[in-house]
C-alpha cells in the first residue's frame, strides 16, 4: 500500500516526460513519444479495469464484536480526558470511535512515535509490573489495553513480542512475560475494569 502511495506520483511524473517539449526535441520524436504514451496508458487500462471490477465484486461485512464492546464501554465508563495505550491498530480504533487521547497509533514513520510505541510495548516484555507502570505513568497513560494474541502470537520461533524483547532486555530473559502475568495478577499496579474474549482493559493505579 505504501509503495503504491509513494511510487504512483513518481511514475506519473516520469510518464509526463514523454510529452515534454524539452525531452522530445524533433517533431518526429514528438509523435513517437505520444504514440508510446498512448499505448502504455491503453495497456495499463486493461489490467486496471480488471482490478476495478474485481474490487467492485467484493461484497462483505466487517464485524469485530469484541472491539465494539470495548469501544462502547470506554465511551460510557471513562472520562473524556482519559489517556489510552495499547496495540497500534486498536489505539487507532479507540481514537476514531471514542475521541479519547492515545499515546501511540499506526502512523509509524515518526521517530518520536516509534519511541513511545516501544515504551508501551514494554508490557509485552519480561520487565516487572512496577517498572512498566512507571513508564506508562511518565507518558500520562490512564488505561492500558491488553490483547492476548499480541502476548502469545508466534508466527515462527523468535518472532513473538516477548522473544523480541529478550534481544533488547536480556537481563530479564527467562522470566514470565508481564502481559501473561497481568491477566492473573494485575494488582497492585493495575486494576482490570473491562474484559472480554479478546481485550482486557487495565486501569493504571
Amino acid at each position: 500500500m505504501r509503495l503504491k502511495l509513494f511510487l504512483t506520483p513518481h511514475l506519473c511524473l516520469m510518464a509526463s516526460l514523454l510529452c515534454s517539449k524539452k525531452t522530445l526535441g524533433e517533431p518526429r520524436r514528438k509523435w513517437l513519444a505520444h504514440g508510446l504514451a498512448l499505448v502504455t496508458v491503453a495497456l495499463m487500462s486493461v489490467q486496471g479495469t480488471s482490478n476495478i471490477h474485481a474490487q467492485w465484486a467484493n461484497v462483505g461485512e466487517f464485524s469485530n464484536v469484541e472491539q465494539e464492546d470495548l469501544v462502547t464501554w470506554i465511551k460510557s465508563h471513562t472520562p473524556e480526558d482519559a489517556v489510552f495505550a495499547g496495540a497500534m491498530p486498536t489505539m487507532a480504533s479507540i481514537k476514531l470511535s471514542t475521541g479519547r487521547a492515545i499515546v501511540n497509533h499506526p502512523h509509524y514513520e515518526d521517530a518520536g512515535l516509534r519511541a513511545r510505541t516501544k515504551k508501551v510495548y514494554s508490557v509485552y516484555s519480561r520487565k516487572g509490573a512496577a517498572e512498566v507502570k512507571g513508564i506508562l505513568q511518565e507518558m500520562g497513560v490512564d488505561y492500558l489495553v491488553l490483547e492476548d494474541s499480541w502476548c502469545t502470537r508466534r508466527t515462527k520461533p523468535g518472532c513473538s513480542l516477548p522473544e523480541i524483547w529478550d534481544l533488547i532486555d536480556p537481563e530479564n530473559k527467562g522470566k514470565t512475560p508481564l502481559c501473561s502475568h497481568l491477566y492473573n495478577h494485575p494488582y497492585p499496579h493495575f486494576s482490570p475494569v473491562f474484559s472480554n474474549d479478546v481485550y482486557t482493559l487495565l486501569m493504571v493505579d
